[in-house]
């Protein structure tokens, strides 16, 4: 079978569906590791996973340096420590690129394009546009850029908006509705209705038929060309997807409790209103990421928990949590690299969402293994200690296997190293045969050592 087959079918208003497959063992060959129609090798895929305001260095950093039982998770990496086989933790690097009084843009253009700003742009591509450069011919989309919360950075420059850039002045912004990426992934793009009353509802209530519901027939057809293996994971893939659709028919916008389902309205769910980084939103953007990378709509996503400098609000997490992060608890709070309470809350919430994609990624059927054996995650920040904005201690973390190219289950540390070599190890990692990369500061012509699997 085709990798690029997809089910189709009509809805009621006339519009198309298409439902893209994942990748199945009818796809393979023998070996699970190439086409088997076009014997091209199955693609390795890339998320950058990004969160502002930093973390707190001394509760980051593993204390120990190794492979297996010689290293363990750091206190806020604990919420990640189910899938410590698939994470390279890298400590000790230093974004070169930081500047006074500009720490925040000039640290997230730094961690993501290995290049300063020229006024308010980024001066070279971000990794993730890099990577697609290397993998996303042939996929529908070259990149995809979701996000959890809109909570405002408060600046002008695109490094604060955005952390994937095709260029100067050519941002990726990212989606933060989950009504708007379902639909560009499995409607066409169909608009969602922004009408309410009452007259509109009724209308979408006599038209409108569930996606699924429209590629029945075809789906009935494929299933007897499949194995038992695939029929079950063609099953739990549209299953998958019609739980997408429930939710998003019945979260409120904000993504806080589902209202009464007594109103035939269109699916609501809207983007963070709140500025407070909801986990229905994550959870909702963590369904629809998975199935963008296992359909591979996309081989390349971005997924951005928060901007950079953030003034995201966790009020939801603790009564004591209700003031903005960025601003109060980052900068106002008392305390050291190793002791702020509520910085140390907001962090460890951070880390329990991006277990929820990590996890979701490995318990994800992908060709002969799963999503997260098949990706490599790029976690980072825009700042190491956001109460100072130090520069030292980057956070830098790769999760996954990215095809058997990283071991996994490391903690490596390279101690006032540049930054910009793990952009690179990123780059060879997914098939570049770049030397170099980076601008001035952040120009670098070797990767970080011992990390990639040779």
């Amino acid at each position: 079978m085709n990798r690029r087959a997809v089910l189709r079918g009509l809805l009621a208003t006339g519009a198309a569906v298409t439902i893209p497959l994942p990748l199945l063992e009818i796809m393979l060959n023998e070996s699970g590791t190439a086409l088997a129609q076009t014997k091209t090798p199955v693609s390795p895929l890339y998320v950058t996973w990004f969160f502002g305001n930093g973390t707190l260095p001394g509760r980051w950093k593993p204390m120990r340096t190794g492979s297996g039982p010689a290293w363990d998770l750091s206190p806020q990496l604990q919420p990640l420590a189910d899938l410590k086989s698939y994470l390279t933790v890298i400590s000790g690097l230093e974004n070169k690129l930081v500047v006074s009084g500009f720490e925040h843009p000039s640290g997230s253009a730094g961690a993501t394009t290995g290049a300063p700003l020229n006024g308010n742009a980024v001066r070279a591509p971000s990794i993730d546009q890099v990577v697609a450069n290397l993998i996303s011919e042939g996929a529908p989309y070259r990149s995809l850029e979701v996000g959890l919360t809109p909570a405002t950075p408060g600046g002008p420059q695109d490094s604060l908006h955005t952390v994937s850039h095709r260029g100067p002045s050519s941002r990726n912004n990212p989606e933060f509705d989950p009504r708007a990426v379902f639909n560009r992934l499995f409607m066409g793009g169909a608009p969602v209705p922004e009408d309410d009353g009452a007259e509109q509802a009724a209308k979408i209530a006599n038209v409108r038929k569930s996606v699924l519901d429209s590629v029945l027939q075809d789906g009935a057809r494929l299933q007897q060309r499949l194995g038992a293996n695939d029929r079950q994971r063609v099953e739990q893939h549209l299953e998958a997807i019609r739980a997408i659709e429930r939710r998003l028919e019945t979260m409120g916008p904000g993504g806080g409790s589902p209202p009464a389902c007594s109103s035939p309205t269109a699916p609501n769910v809207g983007k963070d209103a709140q500025s407070e980084a909801p986990p229905a939103v994550n959870a909702a953007m963590v369904e629809l990421s998975a199935l963008a990378l296992a359909c591979e709509r996309t081989r390349v996503l971005s997924f951005m928990f928060s901007l950079p400098a953030a003034h995201v609000y966790y009020r939801h997490l603790a009564q004591d949590m209700n003031d903005d992060f960025h601003d109060t608890i980052c900068h106002g709070d008392p305390g050291n690299q190793s002791d702020q309470p509520r910085v140390e809350k907001g962090v460890i919430y951070t880390m329990r969402c991006l277990n929820e994609f990590l996890t979701k990624l490995k318990n994800t059927p992908h060709g002969s293994s799963n999503l997260l054996d098949n990706a490599l995650v790029y976690v980072t920040s825009d700042t190491a200690w956001g109460k100072t904005h130090t520069r030292t201690e980057w956070p830098v973390l790769f999760a996954g296997k990215a095809g058997g190219r990283l071991r996994g289950d490391e903690h490596h540390n390279f101690p006032d190293d540049n930054l910009s070599k793990a952009l690179l190890t990123i780059a060879q990692i997914m098939g570049s045969t770049a030397t170099e990369i980076g601008v001035d500061a952040g120009r670098v012509t070797s990767p970080l050592a011992g990390v990639q699997k040779v």
